[in-house]
């Protein structure tokens, strides 16, 4: 009897080994993060929605949506200048209000037209919403929809939502014609920011399915001067409004650091290099993990169906892991301190950045408390992400 009882500290060690092993082996660093394996992850995470088939009631237009469509002008008057103003890739403008986590705002202009307006600051009002708003609370003011009917150009397109969609990127429409993107944070499961679209921008940023084989590109053809304008000011923005939510996250802020920039150039100049030396990229599958990656984490999310034969505005193919790899070998970089994200999707930063936060890995990647540096490189539709 002694000796069974003596035995029970033993089993019990050996019981808590098996069920937390493999857990902590699944978190090894060199795990390369692919997005049909993200996917996977949102999908076991996601809340039971109650959805209907009726057609998806309009709200009552109040606060900040009630802009859209409006005349710059009208905004100016109440909110003053903005503090700058961003070129984009498809020849509107963003206008940009505010300095922090309570009032900041940014415009989308076109011809002096609102189309866009995406608000951050938690101040701002958002009403019938409030950024920071729970999902509990959420459900007492809206419901959601599987599906939406938006009208452009003489013509109607119908877009489907996902279960992920709905859980953490849900679309409200307005009496006013407007729709709103309400982005939660997946940690906390409050809304972290609204973007209010007008039909024809909502149908641009392209994130629900319309059923479409093939995605139509808005963008305008630049010169490399403009490019290069464009880039800069989407670099800008990265730092702003991941600063903005690490501030509201109660964390330091991420200072920008050149040798870090410079090292995510480096690894889109090599890219460049070898594929011109060798005449071919070699190719990562979605489903491939490698073995052979030093002690940095590095984050692979791609969208190769934005990507097809008939589109002229992606001049290289998806970086790969091993392609990233063999660049900071050669750099002074530390691979033990550094984390690196890659994504090329067809998307803006406004998106990009509040959409990561809806994503397990993406937000502890932008919400570690470890990390205090920040480089950023942007190429064509392509953005590279390194801290330190």
């Amino acid at each position: 009897m002694k000796t069974f009882l003596r035995a029970i500290p033993l089993i019990f060690i050996m019981l808590l080994a098996i069920y937390y092993l493999p857990e902590i082996i699944s978190k090894n660093q060199t795990d390369i993060i692919t997005p049909k394996e993200e996917s996977a992850s949102i999908e076991s995470g996601s809340f039971d929605y109650q959805t209907t088939e009726l057609e998806p009631e309009q709200l009552r237009v109040l606060g900040l949506g009630s802009y859209i469509g409006k005349n710059v002008e009208s905004f100016t008057k109440n909110f003053g200048d903005p503090k700058r103003i961003d070129p984009t890739i498809y020849g509107s403008e963003q206008w940009i209000f505010g300095e922090d986590e309570t009032d900041y705002i940014q415009l989308g202009v076109d011809n002096g037209v609102i189309t866009e307006l995406f608000a951050l600051g938690s101040d701002l009002n958002v009403a019938p919403f409030k950024i920071g708003m729970s999902i509990t609370e959420v459900f007492q003011i809206a419901s959601f929809y599987p599906t939406y009917s938006v009208e452009s150009q003489d013509k109607q397109v119908t877009l489907e939502l996902t279960e992920s969609d709905l859980n953490y990127r849900p679309l409200v429409a307005f009496d006013n014609q407007a729709f709103a993107v309400l982005m939660m944070d997946r940690s906390t499961n409050k809304i972290n920011a609204i973007r209010y679209l007008d039909s024809s921008s909502l149908l641009r940023l392209g994130v629900y399915d319309d059923g479409s084989a093939e995605d139509e590109d808005y963008s305008i053809a630049v010169d490399e001067a403009e490019q290069k304008t464009i880039s800069e000011a989407n670099k800008r923005q990265v730092y702003e409004l991941v600063n903005i939510l690490r501030q509201r996250n109660g964390l330091t802020v991420l200072s920008p650091n050149d040798a870090l920039s410079e090292a995510a150039q480096t690894i889109f100049i090599d890219q460049e290099t070898q594929q011109t030396s060798s005449g071919q990229v070699e190719e990562e599958s979605s489903f491939t993990e490698s073995n052979s990656l030093s002690s940095s984490e590095t984050y692979i999310f791609d969208d190769d169906s934005r990507y097809g034969e008939n589109n002229t505005n992606q001049h290289s193919p998806p970086l790969t892991s091993e392609q990233i790899e063999r660049t900071l070998q050669g750099t002074n970089l530390k691979s033990a301190e550094v984390s690196i994200l890659y994504s090329n999707q067809k998307t803006d930063m406004t998106w990009l950045v509040t959409n990561w936060l809806t994503l397990e890995i993406e937000r502890k990647f932008l919400m570690n408390a470890k990390m205090t540096e920040i480089g950023v490189a942007y190429r064509d539709r392509d953005i590279l992400l390194i801290l330190q």
